[in-house]
Formats: C-alpha cells, structure tokens, sequence
C-alpha cells in the first residue's frame, strides 16, 4: 500500500475520532446553559443566543466537517509536534510516524479541537467583524476541553481563556518588541510607538469569569484551574478583573488536600499583590490537612525571601506545628532568617535542636548549624554538646565535618567546645572526631588530643 494512501486511511481515522471527542465536548460544554454572551458584536445585527444545545451540537459537527481540509493541514503541524525526532532516524519515517499517531489519536484529537477552538474564537473575536455563531460554538467547546486535566489544555486553555477575557483574537499578546536595529523591518528614520498595556475587557472578563466559575463550581473543581490560576498571577493583568485571589481563597477552603497543596505554592506571589488576600490564605492553608501545611511549608523560603520579617509569624506556627513532617520542612528555612532577626534565628535554632523528633534534628544540622556556628562559634547554648551526645550518625557525622572547619579559624571556640563534651560524656566520647582528624593530619590529631585529654596548650 502506498504511503499516500496509507496516510489518507490515517487521516480519516483520526478525523473520526476528532468528531466523536467533538461530541463529547460539546456535551460536556453544553450542560452549562446558558452560554455567555459575545464580548464583541456588529451592533447592525442583534445577538441571538441558541435556543437548543442540541442545534449547536449539530452546527458544531458540521463546522468540522465543512473544514474537513483544515484537519488534515491541522494534523501535519499536530505531527511535528507530537513525532520525536528519533524516529527521522528509522528505516521508514513516515510509516513510523503514522504508527506513532495512531497510538496517541486521543490527544491527536484534543490538539485539533483545540486549533478548532482558536479558530472559531479568533472569529469570534475579530474587532472588524465579530462572527457571534462561531462564539457559541467556541465558549461551548473551550468549557467542554477545560473539563479535562492534560498538559494542552492547561496552556492552550488559559490562552483561549485569556484571549476572551481581553476580548483579543487568540494570539494578540501583551507589550511587544522593542523597535531596533536587531529587527530586519528596522527604520531609524520611522518612529517608534511603545505598545500600550493590554487591559481587561468588561463583556470579555464576564465571560471569561462564566468560564472560571463552571471550573470552579464543578464537584470536585477542575484541577487545571489552579493551573490557570496560576499563569493569571504571572501575567497579573486578569487578576483583579477575575477575582484570582478569591477564587484561590474559596478552592482552598472547600477543595480537597491535593488541590489546596497545589494552592499553597503560589502563595508567596499572592502576598505581592493582595496582603489582604494573601493573609486570609494563610490562614485558611494553616487550618487544613497535615500534607497541605506541608506544601506551605515547603513555600516558606520564598515567602521569607520576599517579605522578610513579616513572614516569622508564619514561621514560628510551622515551627510550633503538631505534625513532625511540617516541623522537618519548616526547620529547612531557619537559615534565612539569620541575618533578618539574629537573636530570634539563636532561640529558634535552640527549639529545633532540642525537639524530640530526630529527623527535625536532622535538618537542622544539615541545614542551619553551619550558619549558627558562623555567627555564635562558641555555641553559649550548647547545641554542638547537645547534638554530638545525642544525635544519632547522620547527625554527629555533619556537626564533625562542621567542628573540624573550626581548627584553623575558631581554634580557641573549638577547645570549649570539645572540653565541655569531654565534661559531660568521657573520654572515649570523641574517638569518632579523632579518627577523622588523624586520616586529615596526625599532627594536628596528636595536638589536639594531647591538648583535650592532657594539659597540653591550645594548637
């Protein structure tokens, strides 16, 4: 069989599961009826909404099959996107290709349905000359898509999503390039015009909001929400027109722990710009499961970094928290708090070094002893005696490491150190310490055992 052919098959299977996955989208777009209005309109012509889900199901299927060409320019640059290159290097790439498509013809399908539904929005959306009855099919097939969790409807959603609420065709992004002789097309005689900033429509933003608010009130909400949500805070222009912190507020309250966890990663960017938001968030997030305060704990770095000693209360009820994991993942940002609050970074180290959890002492010696030691080398709290005493391997194997960089610039620290260990264990106690010194230099290990265990003067 030749490949033309065999291409021609290929095409045609695919189409028809394109146009089985159309009616299920429409399907699933359409039990949110009403639709919501066009944000554009010819005012020559009125608006008529559909009467029926059922006729714009049928108008749907026979857009699609009207542009039965398009589909196969569609499955050409869907191919170059879904083919890996490898396969270029087979005996016969273009049959490996086809095969390679067919195994995959679902997300085939939601990749032409996704190019369908720009097209018909970018219509719709077209300022000279809005086309209204694609709009129903697009908002209608773009809800139906938004139903399900998949990498192409996270991007290629929110920017359909995007588009409707700026009511900009598809594409018609933010800013633009800076005029220079780095473009081909550049005059230095012409002169040049900043774009200006893109704004919120108010028709486009409610329609946009309709769209968000069927993710949201789906049961449970939709997981690409949050994904949307979270490249709105990146772009910041659509997150006071559709209410992002609010919506992440609601979903973090009544979602389930993983949809709350994914929430309280985007956290620190919320607290730049809604304090008032961001605050009630954080309350919201302290009060849920175990594994989502964890998330947040796991945000604490980057909510440090950025609001400095406002974030310590927040620290201090992770540090403080009733699950150990929390405390363990809390523990790992005492570290950036040295230089913010020194005397507070002292009394915190003192709380995790003596917790009753041995992971909690764990991260700390990994993670905030070499600081503490920096700045109080004569450990007044006794936290090195402490741990060395009391802490299992991995802890007195990172705390030795850190003893033994003090030889050559904390020398006098050190000394004090180690006789208090002597004082309150024996003499066998820092046979591990000297072990180690020895294989660094036996000099230096016979100095300073002589100087421990003897009468010897400081090395």
């Amino acid at each position: 069989m030749s490949d033309w052919r065999e291409q021609s098959q290929l095409s045609q299977r695919l189409f028809q599961q394109t146009r089985k996955s159309l009616e299920n989208m429409m399907s699933r777009g359409c039990e949110d009826w009403p639709l919501p209005q066009p944000p554009l309109s010819d005012p020559d012509f009125p608006v008529r909404p559909p009467s029926d889900p059922n006729n714009l199901q049928q108008v749907a299927d026979a857009l699609l099959e009207a542009n039965r060409a398009a589909f196969d320019r569609d499955l050409e640059s869907i191919g170059e996107a879904l083919v890996p290159h490898r396969l270029s290097l087979t005996a016969d790439p273009a049959r490996e290709s086809r095969k390679w498509l067919e195994r995959r013809g679902e997300e085939v399908a939601e990749r032409a349905l996704f190019i369908r539904a720009e097209t018909l929005l970018s219509q719709a959306l077209d300022s000279d000359a809005p086309d209204v009855d694609r709009w129903w099919v697009g908002i209608a097939l773009l809800n139906g898509l938004s139903s399900k969790d998949s990498p192409i409807s996270i991007q290629q959603g929110y920017h359909l999503m995007e588009s409707i609420a700026l009511a900009k065709p598809p594409g018609y992004w933010h800013g633009g390039s800076t005029p220079g002789p780095h473009l081909i097309d550049w005059n230095d005689e012409r002169e040049s015009t900043p774009l200006a900033p893109m704004s919120a429509d108010s028709r486009g933003t409610f329609a946009a909001g309709w769209l968000l608010d069927r993710m949201e009130e789906a049961d449970p909400p939709r997981p690409v929400l949050v994904e949307w949500l979270d490249l709105a805070l990146s772009r910041r222009t659509l997150v006071k027109p559709l209410s992002i912190v609010s919506r992440l507020n609601r979903m973090a309250s009544d979602g389930d722990s993983e949809l709350s966890s994914r929430i309280a990663s985007l956290l620190p960017r919320i607290w730049d710009m809604d304090v008032e938001g961001a605050s009630k968030l954080e309350q919201i997030l302290l009060c849920r499961e175990s594994n989502v305060r964890c998330a947040l704990a796991d945000a604490l770095d980057e909510i440090i970094q950025r609001r400095g000693k406002q974030a310590l209360p927040l620290l201090d009820k992770l540090l403080s928290d009733e699950s150990k994991d929390v405390v363990r993942i809390a523990v790992g940002s005492l570290r950036l708090i040295s230089d913010i609050d020194s005397e507070g970074f002292v009394n915190r180290c003192v709380v995790a070094a003596n917790h009753s959890d041995p992971g909690v002492q764990r991260r700390f010696t990994q993670t905030a002893l070499r600081d503490y030691l920096n700045i109080y080398p004569d450990d007044q709290k006794g936290l090195t005696v402490k741990l060395w005493l009391d802490g299992d391997e991995l802890v007195r194997t990172r705390l030795r490491e850190l003893l033994l960089h003090m030889i050559d610039d904390h020398s006098k620290s050190l000394s004090d150190i180690l006789h208090r260990i002597v004082s309150v264990g024996d003499q066998t106690v820092l046979d591990d310490f000297w072990r180690v010194l020895e294989v660094r230099s036996k000099e230096k290990s016979r100095a300073w055992r002589n100087h421990i265990e003897g009468d010897a003067e400081l090395p």
